[in-house]
């Protein structure tokens, strides 16, 4: 495999490149030519410039994007040199796939793509450019992250003083589309990972309303804007993402960190993104780290280095470029010393799927990839953890004031953090079992039935009862009835998967909370019943449980949700206990 990369402006510039590529010695006998076509200039013939490469270069596979590029006046990257990169494989053959978003949806062409990766030998990664101010790539990856590719790319961008209209790049020139590039080999190995660097700040704050799936209506119940306008002092203007962009919004998906930085601001309030949002996430705003980000693309460069690539692409987020400013070019110019002829793009959006599936859009982040025709040597980094070093610990300079009046405003948030989770634990917890009370439970009904309305989502919801527990605590006492109630808790939260809410409801009456259909709802609810009839208690021996289950509809509030469970759970005890029913049934 071998990687080179050229720069031009002028469009016989190109023509003498492309000349250089078709009678490059390692043309001919590659398997696949990826070209890969970054323009950050506002001026470019861009159409002319797609047609030439795809008439010269007949065996290349071309991919690419207009840049991001927000950052201030002074740093503005307009004037810089288009890059094509080629990359020539010997071991793999390459896929083109493209979708135009303007003929068919996001979902639809993730179905298409996974019809073709059905039918593919030997995929190991793929390639995603894509361009759209309504969509983001995780509807179109959705449809096919089953097959566990390794998925890296970039959103494409534009200036943001021009306003020209960002394309994406391939058999043509397209301002709403999507073009993969399929990796097919057995002996191809992927490295991948991210620097993000940004630390989260504040109070935590939940997403209550949505429009489409890159649009916030509504934080905390009230419109979004009104974060930035009091915890930034921002209002919306003419300059409303500049003056917020350097604050992105931090959430976790699995655990994995992903920052949303906001692309524009409606009449009402509503806040677009460059990347999903979703419905009931939590987040806190963030600032970036300068040290943190630093020290990530150290690390980066340092496993890079020991992968040995053949090949290295780098996808930057536009807002790490506006941040970083002159530091940018330090930043790049570290992984340029391990690989000089790397390919490098700014975007609105830096894709990073791993074949677990963590990650999806990033935003404010570096993702580095390495390319390589040997097999299994896969090396995939999800995170990384800080290390401060010794050095930095003991300051033998001025420390400036910004990043002194920052690092106290981190150190305060995480106090206040810990504070609020202390209290939270006790107003939201049910002292004996030490799961959600009554109260909380209540609450995330509430959260998931609007999520319902907003979202094409199922919600089940399960209402346990223990068996004639009145005859546990005159038998034997309230001590005993209490550990009854303990130890079946625990048996239950030993089945729970990550996102099911379960608390106690009052008594010995218990609900869980699942995002299932009925069928997972009454399996979920026949496991839990069996292993509480299968478990043998301390004193007691035997305990058994009965569960109603419900579905979610339309026009639910809480009481009909929970009045719906509760009549199936009736419908249990008069039918024998010990069993599950479902509310049709009663």
């Amino acid at each position: 495999m071998i990687q080179n990369s050229f720069f031009f402006v002028e469009l016989d510039e190109l023509d003498e490149i492309l000349f250089r590529i078709v009678n490059h010695e390692a043309y001919e006998r590659a398997t696949g030519v990826l070209l890969q076509l970054y323009n950050p200039r506002v001026d470019a013939p861009e159409e002319e410039i797609v047609s030439r490469i795809n008439r010269v270069v007949k065996k290349g596979c071309l991919t690419g994007m207009t840049a991001a590029n927000i950052a201030g006046e002074k740093y503005d990257i307009s004037d810089k040199p288009i890059q094509l990169s080629v990359s020539y494989f010997f071991q793999t053959k390459l896929i083109l796939c493209e979708y135009n978003l303007s003929s068919t949806t996001a979902f639809f062409a993730g179905r298409q793509m996974n019809e073709i990766l059905e039918s593919t030998q030997n995929a190991c990664a793929m390639q995603i450019m894509y361009a759209s101010n309504s969509a983001s790539a995780a509807l179109f990856t959705k449809e096919f992250r089953h097959h566990k590719l390794p998925t890296f790319g970039a959103k494409a961008g534009r200036s943001i003083r021009a306003m020209n209209t960002a394309h994406v790049y391939g058999t043509n020139c397209y301002e709403n589309a999507v073009v993969a590039v399929v990796f097919c080999s057995d002996c191809l190995s992927v490295y991948m990972d991210h620097n993000l660097g940004w630390q989260e700040i504040g109070v935590e704050m939940v997403v209550t309303e949505v429009n489409g799936d890159n649009v916030i209506v509504q934080i905390d119940g009230k419109p979004a804007i009104e974060i930035f306008e009091k915890y930034l002092k921002v209002k919306p203007g003419p300059y409303f993402v500049q003056n917020v962009c350097e604050f992105p919004l931090m959430m976790h998906r699995k655990g994995f960190p992903l920052a949303r930085v906001p692309a524009a601001v409606d009449e009402d309030g509503s806040v677009y993104f460059t990347s999903d949002v979703h419905q009931g996430e939590h987040f806190r705003l963030s600032y970036a780290d300068e040290p943190k980000l630093k020290y990530f693309s150290r690390r980066s460069v340092v496993d890079l280095q020991a992968f040995e690539p053949e090949a290295v692409y780098i996808f930057e987020c536009g807002n790490r470029l506006r941040y970083l400013k002159r530091g940018y070019r330090e930043e790049l110019d570290h992984y340029r010393s391990l690989m000089p002829e790397l390919s490098f793009t700014t975007g609105y959006a830096e894709i990073f799927i791993t074949p677990e599936g963590y990650g999806g859009d990033l935003n404010s982040a570096l993702v580095a990839i390495g390319l390589k025709e040997v097999a299994g040597q896969n090396r995939i980094i999800t995170k990384r953890e800080y290390i401060e070093s010794e050095e930095s610990a003991v300051e033998d300079h001025e420390i400036p004031f910004v990043d002194r009046i920052l690092t106290f405003l981190s150190s305060t948030s995480k106090e206040l953090d810990a504070i609020n989770k202390d209290l939270g634990r006790i107003a939201f917890t049910d002292q004996l079992t030490e799961v959600y009370n009554r109260w909380e439970m209540e609450h995330k009904i509430a959260e998931a039935l609007a999520v319902r309305k907003n979202q094409d989502c199922e919600y089940a919801l399960l209402f346990m009862d223990i068996d004639h527990f009145k005859n546990v605590n005159d038998t034997y006492g309230h001590d005993v009835g209490d550990m009854v109630l303990r130890g079946m808790v625990n048996l239950v939260r030993e089945k729970l998967r990550e996102n099911d809410v379960f608390g106690r409801w009052g008594g010995e009456e218990f609900l869980c909370l699942l995002q299932a259909s009925k069928e997972e709802a009454c399996e979920f609810a026949e496991t839990i019943r069996d292993t509480i009839d299968q478990a043998c208690f301390v004193n007691v021996r035997h305990v058994t449980i009965s569960i109603g289950v419900t579905e979610a509809r339309a026009d639910d509030d809480i009481d009909s949700f929970v009045k719906r469970a509760d009549e199936a759970l009736y419908q249990a005890k008069e039918t024998g206990r010990n069993r599950v029913v479902y509310a049709d049934e009663s």
